[in-house]
């Protein structure tokens, strides 16, 4: 009986965090409320991150804000933003570097290019407007094109030097999950319950393989395998030349938050908070049980790992907690300390081997860093007054 009082409550928990990403279409621009997944990234000591109504940069030490875009006094209506930026390396064109972001409501793609100055805010290179619906999952950059797909069921490729599209694939449900692009292949998860498989010069479909439920997750590659999780709990293992299935396990319950690759050891965790490490050779657990990180708690982001890749961090999205798991045994270890004003935290943890980022929602801070070692909070933005 408990378990099914919590997997209801899972339920209903993932249908209102996807009803508020419909919702915030309905939001202004400016006081857009925090109710759906940020991301970030960080690059050279930087901080990029989508926040909401703008995008952000931050001195990753300190949180000291380098530049907001769109400016404050732009009339016209941008974002939301909720995918992660993608950095393109500098080029003759762009010799300080683009950043890519897409926004939700405007249903745009951006191109921005990068100043000398770290401080001076980027200027709009191009933007790419052919996309039916809102952007809400990231995507990926793959031999100068940028790969993502939309609320449309479409996934765009653009060209990094001017957004033009280059092709697009149409499934038959809403992409939220990052394309994966190998060598010549993207891979392609939607929530109408497929993997695609399709030439990444000329967008032609290769195959597609149908899962039991929707995928969320961004697929990973172990072993030159593919590895994704769906809303049945079943964790896949797919060939990628052919879409075979070589592999398939349940795993309690859905299967959301994407797993987190190191060596060969495969961690995920589903929606009812039970976190996993798996040897993709044997295909065997390491772990006696399931860690699992508190009753009636939901994991809906990507889990990192500390610089020695000994210490697991698993985000909490109910109570906004992050924990420290020992890789070794599962054990639970004191890390940092209770936060007055937690929030949430849907999205995913970033590293960058000193600090660990996340970006909370229903509260003011809206990024937040925390020392590796022992979980300190180093610093918030924005900052309190």
């Amino acid at each position: 009986m408990r378990h099914q009082r919590w997997q209801k409550k899972a339920l209903w928990s993932i249908g209102l965090l996807l009803l508020a990403v419909v919702a915030m279409s309905g939001c202004a621009r400016r006081g857009v409320r925090h109710e759906s997944w940020p991301n970030l990234m960080v690059h050279e000591g930087v901080v990029y991150a989508a926040n909401l109504e703008t995008i952000v940069a931050l001195e990753a030490e300190t949180g000291d804000l380098l530049w907001s875009y769109p400016p404050e006094d732009t009339d016209e209506e941008m974002g939301p933003f909720y995918t992660q930026p993608v950095m393109v390396e500098p080029s003759e064109q762009y010799p300080n570097g683009l950043l890519i972001v897409a926004g939700f409501k405007d249903q745009r793609v951006y191109g921005l290019a990068l100043d000398a100055e770290a401080s001076e805010a980027p200027k709009e290179a191009w933007r790419f407007e052919g996309a039916g619906g809102q952007y809400v999952g990231n995507g990926t950059l793959a031999d100068d094109r940028y790969i993502i797909g939309n609320g449309d069921g479409k996934v765009y490729a653009l060209s990094v030097e001017d957004g033009a599209e280059q092709w697009s694939l149409q499934t038959e449900d809403r992409v939220w999950a990052r394309p994966v692009a190998i060598e010549n292949t993207v891979y392609v998860a939607s929530l109408d319950h497929n993997l695609y498989a399709v030439d990444l010069q000329s967008g032609e479909l290769a195959w597609e393989r149908e899962l039991d439920g929707a995928v969320a997750a961004t697929p990973v590659v172990v072993d030159e395998a593919l590895w994704v999780g769906d809303f049945t709990n079943r964790l896949s293992k797919i060939n990628p030349t052919s879409g075979e299935i070589l592999w398939q396990e349940s795993y309690g319950d859905w299967l959301w938050a994407t797993p987190l690759v190191e060596g060969t050891r495969l961690y995920f965790a589903n929606v009812g908070g039970q976190v996993y490490v798996m040897d993709t050779e044997s295909e065997t657990m390491l772990w006696d049980e399931p860690v699992i990180i508190g009753e009636g708690e939901m994991v809906s982001s990507q889990p990192a790992l500390n610089a020695d890749g000994d210490l697991l961090f698993v985000a909490a999205y109910e109570r906004g907690e992050i924990h420290a798991i020992d890789v070794e045994d599962g054990a639970l270890l004191k890390w940092g300390s209770a936060l007055e004003n937690p929030g949430q935290l849907p999205g995913d943890l970033v590293t960058d081997g000193e600090r660990l980022y996340t970006m909370p929602i229903h509260i003011q801070d809206r990024i937040r860093a925390f020392d590796l070692e022992d979980g300190s909070l180093i610093w918030s933005y924005p900052a309190a007054e």
